[in-house]
């Protein structure tokens, strides 16, 4: 007979969908949900917070893909190429606005965790001071370019991402300990940490393209609806 943690394990491609619903979810309140001549505080609260969820998710595998593809360059360049892509959606989308510079999607504080993952991954050696000095220095220097920027979630998403790296190897318990109390400040948030707790490890059914693009095409159709209604 299977144990109930084998009945409820999921795979990463399970997490995404996870995340993918509870991010469109957070940005349909922002974006359509105020626009509504129906609008209620209350339910914009609970979207909202249901949404915090899906950040934790998106960082989690952003590690986990780091560790498992072939490629971490073209990693990084598929995440850049979407940023790309994904700026005017989120523009339109969460500001209101065509173009609005004091706010970048959150693709942009994918590429600057992960770029903070290669580099820490090169330089990282156990039991040497002048190493754990360099990688302070790149973790404060990527969350600085986060917060310069001003990508979503600024400084403390980039180092969110940092965050999962160096907790990857710790023991399961601890690792969403940490996760938990990183996150307590976004209320929901930690609820991200009970579907992660039941990842397998496993890559599952995967339609790559599919979850990049889903991003700025959700964005684009809620920014047309905001445009709309306003």
């Amino acid at each position: 007979m299977e144990t109930a943690s084998k009945r409820f394990e999921i795979s990463a491609a399970v997490l995404k969908w996870i995340a993918v619903v509870t991010m469109i979810i957070d940005h349909f309140a922002v974006a359509v949900y105020p626009q509504l001549s129906g609008y209620e505080y209350n339910i914009y609260y609970i979207l909202r917070k249901i949404g915090r969820i899906a950040f934790p998710i998106y960082c989690f595998l952003l590690v986990e893909g780091f560790f498992h593809t072939r490629n971490t360059v073209k990693y990084l360049q598929n995440c850049f190429v979407f940023a790309i892509l994904s700026e005017i959606p989120f523009d339109m989308a969460i500001f209101g606005k065509l173009f609005y510079l004091r706010g970048q999607n959150v693709y942009f504080t994918l590429c600057i965790g992960l770029c903070a993952l290669m580099i820490l991954d090169k330089i990282r050696v156990r039991c040497a001071q002048q190493n754990l000095l360099l990688q302070g220095f790149v973790v404060v220097l990527a969350a600085y370019i986060g917060e310069v920027l001003e990508v979503d979630y600024h400084w403390k998403g980039v180092l969110f991402i940092v965050m999962f790296y160096y907790v990857r190897n710790m023991q399961e318990w601890i690792r969403n300990f940490v996760g938990i109390c990183a996150f307590a400040y976004e209320g929901t948030a930690p609820l991200a940490f009970l579907p992660i707790h039941f990842y397998n490890g496993k890559r599952g059914k995967q339609m790559k393209y599919l979850f990049y693009a889903i991003y700025p095409i959700h964005l684009l159709i809620f920014g047309l609806i905001r445009f709309y209604l306003r």
